[in-house]
């Protein structure tokens, strides 16, 4: 039995595999981190509109928890150097009602700011996202009010972390760098012009800056960033 169990699920991999390569027009998984990126980047929003939609019926439109965690997993995880391996939906609801003591009780009445500083794909993002929207009516939310401010060190794993708030609507400032020697690669900002969470946000690459060194620097690093909300 659990040896069918297994076959089975390997059977729903490869399918996932092949189904998301074809909505992404490539021919093989490697390619994927590169043309996730593209689309993310790209200026045609009809173009990228309708990916972001043929991925979320694919997923029968399920915002709950992010859809290329078995993905990821089986193809670009790296396990062995970065020690990946992305956290379970289970897991990241658990995170959040520790955070928060179970769902908000009550809107927040300022602009809040939620930190991961190792995003990976961005699951724990995503189940704060969902949960905490489960406390507002969907005209009541507004993503500039619910901002992130996340980092990740792997080159592929960034552009699936980009798609997966930006798909959701979702605001604030995504740094590809290294948590532990403060290196930064890229900064990349998502705006989200109706300030909706119907529409999907934009991804900008903002201008390279030098990695902050002094104390003062790295302190002030984030606010200033994120002062395009304002």
């Amino acid at each position: 039995m659990q040896s069918q169990q297994k076959k089975k699920s390997s059977g729903n991999t490869k399918s996932i595999l092949s189904d998301i390569n074809d909505i992404l027009a490539i021919s093989d998984s490697y390619q994927a981190p590169d043309r996730m990126l593209q689309i993310v980047l790209q200026k045609d929003k009809k173009e990228r509109d309708k990916i972001y939609l043929s991925l979320a019926d694919y997923f029968k439109n399920d915002y709950s928890k992010d859809w290329f965690w078995e993905y990821f997993q089986e193809e670009h995880a790296d396990r062995h150097q970065n020690k990946q391996d992305f956290t379970p939906p289970s897991i990241a609801s658990l995170i959040h009602n520790i955070l928060h003591g179970g769902f908000h009780k009550e809107k927040a009445d300022h602009t809040e700011v939620t930190y991961d500083p190792a995003a990976g794909t961005g699951q724990l993002l995503i189940r704060d996202w969902y949960l905490t929207r489960q406390n507002y009516m969907p005209w009541d939310y507004k993503p500039n009010e619910h901002l992130v401010v996340c980092s990740e060190l792997s080159v592929k794993t960034i552009p699936f972390l980009l798609f997966n708030l930006s798909v959701r609507g979702i605001c604030g400032l995504v740094i590809h760098m290294n948590t532990m020697t403060g290196e930064i690669v890229n900064n990349y900002i998502l705006s989200n012009p109706e300030n909706s969470t119907i529409c999907f946000s934009d991804v900008t690459v903002m201008p390279k800056i030098d990695t902050p060194k002094t104390e003062e620097q790295v302190k002030n690093y984030i606010p200033t960033q994120l002062k395009i909300f304002e």
